[in-house]
């Protein structure tokens, strides 16, 4: 967390606690990190799943709860949302939404381990937390940045209504150099998405 990161803005009131969040989909909930997610992260955030993101593996179970604390501090501080994906209790992965381009750009990530990959897990994660993200934050649009060989990730972006708007090269922390392309998926495509009533 960066402290001269601008925080999320809310278009609810009373704002919402991210400490405590639960985020119900059909088959998978999202909750707040927590400490007792750090065994699971270490295990299965591997250089496999890795292999497309800007992050590396971490090297400790100490750099996992690092990250985990870093995620909490930027929850109290509007300035992350970083949310386990779970299934029956059972840890899938993580996913977030993240203020790398500031408060009007929300950035959305996710990662699954490997053997919660190929059953749309992902897809209902993303969809969940940008309908959250929908009802609760004021932005421009959303953006989702990712490798252009990943292409169940990229068919997340675009089952939300993503296209790419920017392709760049990005050197990541494993020493890989990422094809990035970049979706962004506008608050109104969003919004007729998950609340076509309003």
């Amino acid at each position: 967390m960066s402290p001269e990161v601008s925080p999320l803005i809310f278009s609810v009131s009373p704002v919402p606690d991210l400490a405590a969040l639960r985020l119900a989909g059909d088959r998978v909930v999202l909750r707040s990190l927590q400490e007792g997610d750090a065994a699971d992260i270490f295990a299965e955030f591997t250089a496999e799943i890795t292999r497309y993101m800007y992050p590396q593996p971490a090297a400790t179970i100490d750099d996992t709860l690092a990250f985990i604390a870093d995620s909490q501090a930027g929850m109290r501080a509007h300035t992350d949302v970083v949310l386990a994906i779970t299934r029956d209790l059972e840890f899938l992965g993580c996913c977030g939404l993240h203020l790398t381009q500031g408060p009007r750009t929300p950035e959305l990530g996710i990662w699954l381990k490997q053997a919660a990959q190929g059953h749309g897990y992902g897809r209902e994660a993303i969809a969940v937390l940008a309908a959250w993200a929908t009802a609760n934050l004021d932005f421009d649009y959303a953006i989702y940045p990712v490798d252009r060989a990943n292409i169940p990730s990229r068919k997340i972006a675009e089952s939300l209504g993503g296209s790419v708007f920017e392709e760049k090269k990005v050197p990541a922390l494993t020493g890989n150099i990422l094809d990035s392309v970049v979706y962004q998926i506008p608050y109104e495509t969003l919004r007729s998405q998950f609340y076509p009533q309003i």
